[in-house]
């Protein structure tokens, strides 16, 4: 009698949570269709005028034609991308508040901080990749060296003290860097910025004669002939700059590309990322928002949310074998 009484109990309670599932999933679904009903804000975590920002305005355009509503780019800048990752992190997850991240925010982080307040692949839900790419090495016009070999065989005379700059501590562009003196032997003093823009500047002042920045924003300081570019860090060469051979070429170990990236937080209702995911592949296929992004030194291929999800857990542990063996840190 009692048995039956339990097995008539876990019925019931099974009947109410697969019920209650039930009636909700209607109501989830009509919040999809309806979505957006206000502005969603994307965080870019890095200043206006770089690379991540230059991206994620042109996404948050296509976006808001494609979702028939308002896409608001906003900055919130500070340790590496980490201080605006954070703050989507703890958003409301509705699928008003989503980020632009990339491979530093949420690949490379978590082996250079840590404190880290976020788990990337725990406290988000990745959305879309948007592009993918190397970074490039430049340097100022009138710096001596003409390409790597040349600025390698400068840092290896007696005295030599020459320094290179990153958008931050723990950047893509520190980790190239770093690669850079392991791999040749030498020692660049690592130079940290807020940012790409102020970075550049600097370069383009002497005030750093050499970095290590994103293709996105430094390309038309290029073509004006305000920097010159003696490297990029990808796997392959960038279709915007044929020219221009990549660090393994060029006899240093190291091709690993960067990429940028949307995400939500984590438990934003599934129907709402599946909208976000729909919406992204549509903008993406859009002819002038291809051009862009390969005018940029970028490039863009379709993956699926769980085929980036992979490639990200892979990102992690090769960011963190190169943490390691550049001995690199925050300073």
């Amino acid at each position: 009698m009692r048995s039956a009484f339990r097995r008539t109990r876990r019925a019931m309670m099974m009947w109410s949570i697969t019920g209650a599932a039930a009636a909700l999933m209607p109501a989830m679904v009509m919040a999809a269709d309806a979505y957006p009903t206000k502005p969603i804000r994307l965080v870019v975590p890095f200043p206006p005028g770089g690379g991540t920002d230059v991206v994620g305005r042109m996404v948050a355009a296509r976006l808001s034609t494609v979702l028939k509503g308002t896409v608001v780019v906003e900055n919130v800048a500070g340790a590496t991308g980490t201080i605006g990752s954070t703050q989507v992190a703890r958003a409301a997850p509705d699928g008003y508040t989503i980020l632009l991240g990339i491979s530093a925010t949420h690949a490379i982080a978590p082996a250079m901080f840590p404190k880290l307040a976020y788990d990337p692949l725990r406290d988000f839900v990745p959305i879309s990749r948007v592009a993918y790419g190397g970074n490039v090495l430049v340097a100022n016009p009138g710096f001596p060296a003409r390409d790597v070999r040349a600025l390698v065989a400068m840092a290896k005379q007696p005295n030599a003290d020459l320094a290179y700059g990153s958008w931050g501590p723990g950047s893509g562009g520190h980790l190239a860097g770093e690669s850079l003196n392991v791999s040749a032997g030498i020692h660049l003093r690592h130079v940290p910025y807020k940012g790409v823009a102020p970075m550049l500047n600097d370069v383009m002042g002497g005030t750093v004669p050499i970095a290590m920045s994103d293709l996105a924003g430094t390309l038309p300081l290029i073509r004006a002939g305000k920097v010159r570019a003696l490297a990029v860090s990808g796997s392959e060469r960038s279709a915007a700059l044929p020219d221009v051979p990549t660090l393994a070429e060029s006899g240093i170990a190291f091709s690993v590309d960067s990429w940028y990236a949307l995400f939500a937080p984590a438990k934003t209702p599934p129907a709402i990322v599946e909208r976000l995911e729909a919406a992204m592949q549509e903008a993406m296929q859009d002819s002038a928002l291809q051009a862009q992004i390969a005018a940029m030194g970028m490039r863009y291929t379709p993956v699926s949310r769980a085929q980036f999800t992979s490639q990200m857990r892979d990102d992690v542990r090769a960011w963190a074998a190169l943490v390691k063996s550049s001995g690199a840190t925050l300073e």
